[in-house]
C-alpha cells in the first residue's frame, strides 16, 4: 500500500512540475519491487571459475588460447569476427 502511495505522490509531483518528460521510465519503480534477476552463479560457470582459479597461470592461459602479453592482432580480429566489439549498449540520452 505504501509503495503505491509513494508512486502516486511522485507521479503527481512530476506532473505538477512538468518534469514528466525527464522521467519517462516510471516502470523503474515496478522493476525495483518485482525483480526477476537471479543473483546466483550458474553451477557450470561456478565450477569453471573455481577450476581456473586453482590452476597455474600458464595452464589458464593455454585454456583461454591467450599469452602472457595478451592476444595478437590476428587473434583479436578473429575474436571480433566471432563475437563483435566489447561494447555495452547504452540508452539514447534524453534531449
Amino acid at each position: 500500500m505504501r509503495w503505491l502511495s509513494l508512486k502516486t505522490l511522485f507521479a503527481g509531483f512530476l506532473r505538477n512540475r512538468h518534469f514528466r518528460r525527464h522521467f519517462r521510465r516510471l516502470m523503474l519503480f515496478e522493476s525495483l519491487q518485482h525483480t526477476t534477476v537471479s543473483r546466483s552463479v550458474p553451477p557450470g560457470l561456478a565450477q569453471t571459475l573455481v577450476a581456473m582459479a586453482k590452476c597455474d597461470p600458464e595452464a589458464a592461459l593455454n585454456q583461454l588460447n591467450s599469452e602472457q602479453n595478451g592476444l595478437s592482432e590476428t587473434q583479436v580480429e578473429e575474436v571480433r569476427k566471432e563475437s563483435g566489439f566489447n561494447e555495452i549498449e547504452h540508452e539514447k540520452p534524453l534531449p
